[in-house]
């Protein structure tokens, strides 16, 4: 937690009171986030919640009422639940006006019009080493042609590729099954599985342990063993490199974003939007994708941005989001382990796809809390 403090004007040493505001920052985002926000005379107490257990908590503090932040930082997959539950504030006329952009305005809605305010947009995409050619099309098959030419003896797994079920969207998809209950109760889903899991150790080189993916694909990447990476903004703005990057488009890829949302519970909703209003302005966006290469939301902060985040944004153009459920975010708790352990060789992947669509039909026939 942190607090930035903004002194009073002619000597007065009078202390704001902070407004509060819960994120999902990692820690050099929250430290560009603090300086931008005191340089612009905003007092803010920041606390932090990991992004694995992000809604969770959220839903927790905001269903308690008793202890609630005045703005909170959201993946964009947890909106429909909030809303469903009627847990955020309405947001403000002047604010839905701006001008966002279409995709993100997408993200950040539901059927009654703006629900929050889109921050950044994001997905999967395909960053190739600059000396890799482009695969002929975005399609999964001409992507892993690519990656298989890319082949040499230094570099004898040349694919960037998570054990994670939201890598695993292209290939549901491309099997005409999706990331939803009832869309993989053919065999499509299982060939999708099963696919993703001949990669590693073919194309892709055994996972790390859990929670060492993040770091394991930094240092693939600095070393030269990585050709065809799929992987997202979020990892982009970690690298030093970046000179070196191209984007391609991923076919089937899902698209995703981080949103801001003042709680109904809120005890001052004004300064909360007031905050959201700070962290969306032009400049604060234009300095975000710099620094991190993350998508803006409005296009006078698109225009102009670094080559890299245009052409992500162009690549994510293609993309689309995942289904708009209040399950949708719980789906990965069965989901992953049974992708893990396909590629593990704990499990077949009809034995993993059978399992998860037990747990999703329970999941619907249960609700989302």
């Amino acid at each position: 937690m942190g607090l930035l403090v903004l002194a009073g004007c002619s000597g007065d040493a009078t202390t704001p009171t902070p407004i509060r505001f819960l994120h999902t920052f990692g820690p050099e985002e929250t430290e560009l986030a603090n300086t931008t926000l005191a340089a612009r005379g905003l007092a803010v107490e920041s606390s932090l919640v990991p992004f694995a257990r992000g809604q969770q908590v959220i839903s927790e503090i905001l269903r308690a009422g008793t202890n609630c932040p005045d703005l909170i930082r959201i993946d964009a997959t947890w909106l429909p639940g909030l809303v469903s539950a009627n847990l955020l504030a309405p947001v403000p006329p002047a604010l839905a006006q701006q001008d966002w952009l279409p995709e993100a305005v997408a993200l950040a809605s539901t059927d009654k019009g703006l629900a929050a305010l889109p921050t950044t947009v994001d997905g999967l995409v395909v960053i190739r080493d600059g000396a890799a050619p482009a695969p002929a099309s975005p399609t999964i098959d001409d992507l892993l042609a690519a990656t298989r030419a890319a082949k040499h003896s230094a570099r004898p797994q040349p694919l960037g590729l998570r054990v994670d079920g939201y890598w695993l969207v292209p290939w549901l998809r491309a099997e005409g099954a999706d990331l939803a209950v009832g869309k993989i109760d053919d065999d499509g889903a299982t060939r999708a599985v099963d696919k993703f899991a001949a990669l590693f150790g073919e194309l892709v080189p055994p996972p790390p342990p859990a929670g060492g993916e993040a770091p394991d694909e930094l240092r693939r990447w600095t070393a030269h063993e990585v050709a065809y990476w799929i992987t997202g903004p979020w990892q982009v703005g970690a690298l030093r490199d970046r000179e070196r990057l191209a984007v391609s488009a991923l076919a089937h890829a899902p698209r995703g974003g981080q949103l801001l949302v003042v709680p109904t519970c809120a005890k001052r909703p004004d300064e909360g939007w007031k905050l959201a209003a700070e962290l969306t302005a032009v400049d604060v966006q234009k300095k975000f994708a710099e620094a991190f290469a993350t998508v803006p939301t409005r296009s006078q902060a698109l225009t102009g941005a670094p080559p890299l985040v245009l052409a992500i944004h162009a690549a994510l153009g293609a993309a689309e989001p995942l289904p708009r459920s209040q399950l949708t975010p719980q789906l990965f708790d069965d989901l992953n382990p049974a992708l893990a352990a396909v590629v593990s060789g704990d499990a077949t992947a009809t034995e993993a796809i059978d399992g998860v669509r037990r747990g999703w039909r329970r999941l619907d026939t249960k609700g989302a809390p």
